[in-house]
């Protein structure tokens, strides 16, 4: 990692959005008193205050960190030339001592916590909708987790599991991307919807234009170890990539059925019982498992998501399969005997 350093501005900022944060501790009402009002409206403020925030969680991550040691001791060497007269004069105490410390180590705290992604996730049967800094908005299905790393220069998003829609500010001085096992989606101002199921990843586009790149290269996971190349979409086409085949394929998508599930809605047209299941799965902490013989039944329908028991039904009865339910609420799918 670069030797970390700050100037005197950015210094002076931490170490007032530091003593704000213990004043907030203190008496939350200060959030609404014109002071606080005039001093977070001045933006680099407002950063100074986001990364003060954003220290205070990520000192227990990265506690051992040399960089951190060497900045707590170089605060704590501070703390003790010019003593803690400052601290007493607000009343703040030992608090406010560790507080100033922090701000102390907020220069280089402001560079280590941003170099660590912002992580949004949701829960089993949670959706959630998530504002970003640009003006960027996502909206999360059941059981993802995306990662966001903003810079100067790029919005890097990494989509670690799960699915969601990105509706992108525009912003050409900033590449937004998403990277989903080895694709990444790269956009300026649109809007696409990315899932990844098991090894396979799948670009909606619903507005405006992209283009996808493999990004592993020599070492990408498909047949033939070789990057394919970059893939523009236009609205209403979808681009399925897995680690099955070389080149990606690029159809047309129905837009309704590819936003169905913002509606709480699983749509299946012809898809194989194996990559239903997957998005089942997704809103259950029961599990449904599946015999391979199974696995290529060709499955059309709509889903409540979430609602296991209804598809299970649904299946038994039109799919010559059977389910068993074991000990722990899962449920086996298997060829009807």
């Amino acid at each position: 990692m670069s030797p970390l350093v700050s100037t005197p501005d950015q210094t002076r900022r931490l170490e007032e959005a530091a003593a704000w944060r213990l004043r907030l501790l203190r008496d939350p009402a200060c959030e609404f008193s014109s002071d606080y009002i005039a001093w977070s409206a001045d933006i680099d403020n407002e950063a100074a205050m986001a990364a003060i925030e954003k220290g205070w969680s990520t000192v227990g991550t990265l506690s051992t960190s040399p960089e951190l040691l060497s900045m707590r001791q170089q605060a704590l060497s501070r703390l003790r030339k010019t003593g803690t007269r400052p601290a007493r004069r607000f009343g703040w105490g030992r608090a406010a001592a560790a507080g100033l410390a922090l701000a102390l180590l907020g220069a280089g705290l402001y560079r280590v916590a941003l170099l660590q992604p912002d992580t949004y996730r949701t829960e089993i049967g949670e959706r959630r909708a998530v504002a970003l800094a640009d003006g960027s908005q996502i909206s999360m299905d059941s059981d993802t987790k995306i990662l966001v790393d903003y810079s100067k220069t790029e919005r890097a998003l990494t989509l670690a599991r799960g699915r969601a829609r990105f509706d992108v500010a525009h912003d050409t001085s900033r590449p937004f991307t998403v990277t989903a096992g080895a694709e990444t989606v790269v956009a300026v101002g649109t809007s696409f919807d990315v899932e990844k199921l098991g090894s396979t990843v799948l670009v909606t586009l619903i507005q405006g234009q992209v283009v996808v790149k493999d990004e592993q290269g020599q070492a990408s996971s498909r047949a033939v170890a070789k990057p394919h190349s970059s893939v523009s979409l236009t609205a209403g086409q979808q681009l399925v990539a897995s680690a099955a085949s070389v080149q990606p394929a690029v159809a047309t998508a129905d837009l309704q059925v590819a936003a169905a599930w913002e509606g709480g809605h699983l749509v299946f047209r012809d898809e194989p019982l194996e990559a239903v299941v997957a998005r089942i799965n997704r809103y259950t902490e029961h599990p449904v498992t599946l015999d391979p013989a199974v696995a290529g039944i060709r499955i059309s329908g709509v889903f409540n998501a979430g609602d296991v028991g209804s598809f299970v039904s649904a299946l038994t009865s039109y799919v010559p399969v059977q389910a068993t339910t074991n000990a722990s609420g899962g449920i086996l799918l298997q060829p009807r005997l």
